[in-house]
């Protein structure tokens, strides 16, 4: 058992909080990072939360991601412990998101957004497209005209995310992410 136990702690990450500066003050941000400290680690991964949540909503899919990638999880602005607007606009999120992906020196991440999220993600693939690699969305989103990415749509309610995403949903959306 004592095998087993360290055995499973080595494949999750751990989670931590952070916060970076923005256009509107500072994110607030749930990260994974792998247990290795991310050397040889795989594509980082952004979640972006549905209306009314925050990036703690994803904390067991972070943990369950972040065992092979970054995983970052931000409070979008105006949500959570994030500065911002009340209620920000799509593309004024995706904004704060380029600030995000400029903070930590990404230079290419996967991004999976839930409802409101999903919308962020498509207009920040927009904003930035040579940073955003594959989407994953969740939710019945209309797909944006255009989009070329690799994209993963989930038959899942937005408000199931928070916290609910269950290990065959994980690795669904694992071997989309690591499909060459």
């Amino acid at each position: 058992m004592a095998g087993r136990q360290s055995r499973e702690q080595t494949e999750r990450a751990t989670l931590r909080r952070m916060y970076i500066d923005c256009r509107y003050g500072q994110l607030h941000l749930v990260t994974a990072y792998p247990p290795s400290g991310g050397f040889d680690e795989r594509t980082p991964l952004l979640l972006l939360h549905a209306d009314g949540g925050s990036g703690a909503d994803w904390r067991r899919t972070a943990v369950e991601l972040g065992a092979e990638r970054s995983v970052f999880a931000p409070d979008l602005p105006g949500s959570g412990a994030s500065d911002g607007p009340a209620r920000p606009s799509i593309a004024s999120q995706a904004a704060a998101l380029a600030d995000l992906a400029d903070q930590l020196r990404l230079r290419e991440a996967d991004v999976m957004g839930a409802g409101r999220g999903a919308m962020v993600a498509f207009e920040f693939a927009g904003l930035r497209p040579a940073v955003v690699r594959r989407l994953v969305v969740a939710g019945q989103v209309s797909l944006p005209a255009g989009n070329t990415r690799p994209l993963l749509q989930l038959e899942l309610d937005p408000a199931q995310c928070a916290d609910e995403v269950h290990a065959a949903l994980v690795a669904e959306i694992r071997a989309f992410l690591d499909r060459a």
